[in-house]
């Protein structure tokens, strides 16, 4: 029983993720949006770029 259950447990979470890579790029997207309120969007589009790629790069 106990093997069917951490056997459900990873499959779960193989298809959701378990959001770690969100959390990464949080912090980066937020800034960036409050970056564009008092400097060109270039700089603060870039910030959250770096948040974007943070995403992308850590699978899970």
């Amino acid at each position: 029983m106990k093997i069917k259950f951490m056997l459900l447990a990873i499959v779960a979470l193989l298809f959701t993720g378990c959001g770690v890579g969100s959390v990464v790029a949080l912090p980066f997207k937020a800034a960036g949006a409050v970056v564009n309120v008092v400097a060109p969007d270039v700089v603060g589009d870039t910030i959250s770029g770096v948040g974007d790629v943070a995403d992308a790069a850590i699978p899970f």
